[in-house]
């Protein structure tokens, strides 16, 4: 919003820009792999992470690298549709269904209109966090803070089930990186790399470090649009890398 409309954006030029960027980059990876006396082996598991245990022994993993979606309503199905149509990972609309339902935290839109989800652990803090939310626009139905608090439950909910499964495919002294960002729904920000932290406590991660990767400013787009507006709040977007050890 705000912008001027572009008649003739360049799409094919940035398409085949990225695509390029992306072939150089395969071909530096395969060229630091022919460096190794043996060749490492990959595989890739077309599933869950949440469902990891159904492909991996406990305790087999020394590292994992990952950035679950942010509590930040980006549709992340809606968004990727091109890539996954033309990497014929769907067909048709109706494969994008189950996408949607399984994706970590859920969207908005999936459960705004649902009853009260509850959280499924305790957590004191949180839930006077989602208390709050819930109050906000009370008039405006699963518009207002009670489809908020909703979404907000749901992606915790994940996030307890990603912690106690991280917990149990990582080794002794196995490390995860994980990449989050906090969030501000109606108003009130939520510190999702502390509650990370918290929650990972409580399946044996211990918290190494928590480094701020990237401060980004607040946008009306982000912040105040009509659907997330809330309370007004100084408070500012910022991502983090989180960095736990299985005791």
């Amino acid at each position: 919003m705000g912008k001027p409309t572009q008649e003739d954006a360049p799409v094919t030029e940035s398409i085949v820009a990225k695509l390029l960027a992306m072939k150089s980059d395969v071909a530096w990876f395969r060229e630091e792999l022919s460096r190794f006396a043996r060749t490492p082996a990959g595989r890739v598991i077309p599933d869950n992470f949440l469902n990891a245990l159904q492909h991996l022994d406990p305790g087999s993993v020394d590292l994992i690298v990952t950035s679950p979606p942010y509590l930040n309503n980006y549709h992340y199905v809606r968004n990727t549709r091109p890539q996954l149509f033309w990497l014929g990972f769907v067909r048709k609309p109706s494969e994008l269904k189950h996408l949607e339902n399984q994706n970590f935290g859920k969207y908005w839109q999936t459960v705004r209109d649902l009853e009260r989800v509850p959280l499924d652990f305790e957590h004191p803090g949180l839930e006077k966090l989602l208390a709050r939310i819930r109050e906000i626009g009370i008039e405006r139905g699963s518009y207002g803070g009670a489809g908020w608090a909703n979404y907000a439950a749901s992606y915790f909910n994940d996030t307890n089930r990603f912690c106690r499964v991280t917990s149990q495919v990582l080794k002794p002294q196995g490390r995860a990186v994980v990449v989050v960002g906090n969030s501000i729904l109606q108003g009130v920000e939520i510190p999702i790399d502390n509650i990370l932290a918290e929650l990972a406590l409580r399946h044996n991660l211990l918290t190494e470090n928590i480094h701020i990767i990237r401060k980004k400013r607040v946008g009306a787009s982000i912040v105040s649009s009509s659907v997330r507006q809330g309370a007004r709040t100084t408070a500012s977007l910022y991502e983090s890398a989180v960095i736990l050890r299985r005791a």
